[in-house]
């Protein structure tokens, strides 16, 4: 039996980034299956008004997902209060000139809401179905100011299964949106792993696979293929001695030719890997810079050990050595 997991990231992510992007995921909340979906009550009541409207960041951070999802659940629009304008906060990735990457809380404003505001006036579809899909649902984070600057998060009409009636997000999706602000929420890619070809985040292979004696790779001859990206990872001390801990990207290139002929003649002198379970701070990953393929993996601290991967036949594990170390070295 062998588990290779290559790379967690992106770590990942990123989860709470699907949901505001519209990208599918798997369901967690809202969705059922057949007619149980449609068993929810109705909801009752008016949207809260809140006083004036200050920003996404303040008001409606879009990394509280659960805040979104319970749009669904929440009062609907009625006619008492007189709508102006929309606010759509939407979690996004931007490059940076330098090449890097962040996430991104857009605040988008738009005055032309007739089609918005039908769409929210409609009414559940409780049409009967045999069946939901699992997929969980994009649900906008979507404000509604009036004239005074006051605020409410209208509930969103839903379908049979209880997600968004498929109106809403189309006309989310049409709002003519001037942005207002951007606010840098967290780095996604640095400028480093950018120019390096290298994942910002990567999965430590060898402690997931050497964590069960019984699972241990067999000894054997580790090679390289013609061109070679090194990528170095820090794991992080909270990450350690997890099921899956993750590095984060420290440094990385493409290795130039003699650098990667001098690492595979030392990696097939290397002898079979001694026992050892301490976990690394830091490890290498050698990947085939050309196509998805076989990864070598290499502690570069506490146990020290090289882990290679093939695409086919069984991993090989063996035991670095001071001049192998000192070659994976910035």
């Amino acid at each position: 039996m062998r588990v290779v997991v290559r790379g967690l990231v992106v770590v990942v992510a990123l989860a709470g980034l699907a949901a505001c992007t519209g990208a599918p995921r798997a369901a967690e909340a809202p969705t059922t299956h057949g007619r149980e979906s449609q068993r929810s009550a109705a909801v009752t009541g008016t949207p809260t008004i809140r006083s004036a409207w200050t920003s996404c960041a303040v008001d409606a951070p879009v990394q509280d997902e659960g805040r979104t999802l319970a749009a669904l659940a929440l009062p609907r629009l009625g006619t008492d209060f007189a709508v102006t304008a929309a606010v759509h906060c939407q979690l996004e990735p931007k490059r940076r000139a330098d090449g890097g990457e962040d996430l991104v809380l857009t605040e988008g404003r738009a005055t032309d809401v007739t089609t918005l505001l039908a769409a929210l006036r409609l009414p559940d579809d409780t049409t009967t179905v045999e069946a939901c899909t699992l997929e969980m649902p994009w649900v906008p984070n979507l404000l509604l100011l009036d004239a005074q600057g006051r605020w409410i998060r209208p509930g969103l009409p839903t379908d049979s299964c209880r997600k968004p009636r498929p109106e809403v997000p189309e006309a989310v999706r049409a709002l003519r949106l001037t942005t207002v602000s951007e606010k840098v929420v967290r780095e996604i890619v640095s400028a480093g792993a950018a120019a390096s070809g290298c994942n910002q985040d990567w999965s430590d292979v060898m402690a997931t696979e050497t964590r069960d004696p019984r699972l241990l790779p067999r000894p054997g001859r580790v090679s390289l293929p013609s061109q070679v990206r090194l990528c170095v990872y820090r794991v992080p001390t909270q990450q350690q001695d997890t099921p899956q801990p993750a590095g984060t990207f420290e440094y990385g290139l493409l290795l130039p030719q003699h650098r990667r002929a001098a690492i595979e003649r030392t990696l097939t002198a290397l002898r079979p890997a001694e026992q050892c379970s301490d976990a690394a701070d830091r490890f290498a990953a050698l990947h085939d810079a050309t196509i998805t393929g076989d990864v070598v993996y290499v502690e570069l601290d506490h146990c020290r050990r090289v882990l290679a991967t093939p695409l086919y036949g069984p991993p090989i594990l063996v035991q670095a050595d001071t001049a192998l170390i000192e070659l994976l070295s910035k």
